[in-house]
């Protein structure tokens, strides 16, 4: 198995994991900057890897797992008054979805 495969299942491993912990506020501070630190780590070479994955067969691609997961996070921090991580994360949001809207055109 190449390094950036084991790379990529971690990381939807992650989302998974977060999703989780998100959807259920099963979460602790920690937990929540863990995640937090993640998602705005994303470069837009793992988005487009996410785009061309489906591990997951709910999803149509592993990159809406990491949206929703991104939209769970910005609830979080709009009710927390967080605004500055809120931008950050919709700009991750927006990022994602363009590469989104590309590849179903």
């Amino acid at each position: 198995m190449s390094e950036g495969i084991y790379n990529m299942n971690m990381s939807v491993n992650f989302l998974l994991q977060a999703t989780r912990v998100l959807s259920f506020n099963n979460y602790d501070e920690d937990e929540l900057k863990m995640v937090y630190d993640f998602m705005i780590s994303i470069d837009n070479e793992i988005l487009n890897d996410y785009n061309m994955s489906c591990s997951i067969i709910i999803y149509n691609n592993d990159l809406e797992l990491y949206v929703e997961v991104l939209d769970a996070l910005i609830n979080i921090f709009e009710d927390r008054e967080e605004y500055e991580k809120c931008q950050l994360l919709i700009d991750k949001k927006e990022e994602s979805l363009i590469i989104l809207e590309k590849n179903t055109i």
